[in-house]
């Protein structure tokens, strides 16, 4: 029935609601969700806008640990709170139950091994399936004052505001005055500041999933499925998601933004805004039996709500190609994003 196609999706954002590094950090960091936003706001800078050499989209799960290490937080404590709060998208269960009968599953996930293992706990997922930012607090000992001076850093961090970035920014110059400031302070601290002492050591060390390390992971998994291009179907909704929805797209597969952001919806050929993960499921089922002139079939024949009557049914989510109906589409998943997972994390690239 599959005809050697595979399915891989991101995690959070399409199966569960959860940003689990931002709630890491809110847990063990005083302030941490809004120090934690900073940081991932300044990832969309250095991956997006000066596209720093050997940086992913993503690696604000690189900048985070020195900052965990220095609160104290130990690998079993990152452990116990992800096993406790995996959120799942409604219906994400079913869903993920009969792509899996479907399909060959695999999940590609920017965050921690520890919420993957508490993912696959759930799903009975092997891990596998699963590709993942590796952790390993532990391993690490940071100087009681290297601790003091990271816990002043969070502080100092979190006087400035949050970076805007200008659309068409390409350096710090397209940013504000004190944006620029703001910038400038993070690369003292990250790539100068860190050098030479334990958490530099430990920055380096953590390899997240993200941007163009999820297209590798992409890239071995039909390999070793001994999948052609064009048998791969991606789902993914952020900005870490760009590299392989593209790369799918350029293959002739099926590049999917499901609740995406601006970054997702303009890599991606299809698009789905939903409160649930249903339309995950009919579409990698129509992939399974028809590749991607099957989903194409499905897409443009799902119904639309009419106007001024409350949405039923399929018509609950909007489901359509993103360069027919770009406006569209970018309204109904900004919407249903914001819905799903909350205005914050909503935010998030």
């Amino acid at each position: 029935m599959t005809n050697g196609r595979v399915y891989v999706t991101d995690l959070e954002g399409p199966l569960t609601r959860n940003d689990n590094a931002q709630e890491i950090a809110a847990r063990f960091i005083p302030g941490g969700a809004d120090f934690f936003a900073r940081l991932s706001r300044y990832d969309d800078y250095l991956a997006d806008v000066v596209r720093k050499p050997g940086y992913n989209a993503g690696d604000t799960l690189r900048l985070l640990p020195p900052f965990l290490k220095a609160f104290e937080v130990s690998d079993e404590d990152v452990e116990l709170f992800s096993a406790e709060g995996v959120l799942l998208i409604p219906g994400a269960l079913h869903a993920f139950d009969s792509i899996r009968l479907a399909l060959p599953t695999f999940v590609i996930s920017t965050s921690y091994t520890p919420y993957l293992k508490a993912f696959c706990a759930i799903t009975s997922l092997p891990l596998t399936h699963v590709r993942c930012t590796d952790l390993s607090l532990d391993a690490w000992e940071l100087p009681a004052t290297e601790k003091l001076w990271l816990r002043a850093e969070v502080e100092r961090v979190m006087s400035r505001d949050l970076i805007e970035i200008p659309p068409g920014a390409t350096s710090a110059a397209d940013l504000s005055p004190a944006d620029a400031v703001t910038v400038a302070e993070l690369d003292e601290l990250f790539w100068q500041h860190m050098q030479g002492r334990v958490s530099g050591e430990l920055l380096a060390a953590v390899r997240p999933v993200g941007g163009g390390m999820k297209l590798a992971a992409l890239e071995q998994i039909i390999a070793a499925e001994g999948a052609g291009g064009g048998d791969v179907m991606y789902v993914g909704d952020s900005i870490t998601d760009v590299p392989p929805l593209a790369a799918v797209k350029s293959w002739g597969g099926v590049s999917l933004s499901f609740n995406g952001n601006d970054y997702a919806l303009a890599a991606a050929e299809f698009a789905a805004a939903s409160p649930d993960a249903d339309p995950e499921a009919r579409l990698a089922r129509a992939f399974a039996e028809g590749g991607r002139e099957g989903v194409e079939a499905v897409v443009r024949a799902w119904p639309r709500a009419k106007a001024g009557t409350p949405p039923t049914g399929r018509a609950r989510a909007r489901v359509g190609l993103v360069h027919e109906d770009p406006e569209a589409l970018a309204a109904a998943s900004a919407a249903a994003r914001r819905r799903v997972r909350g205005e914050r994390i909503a935010r998030l690239g």
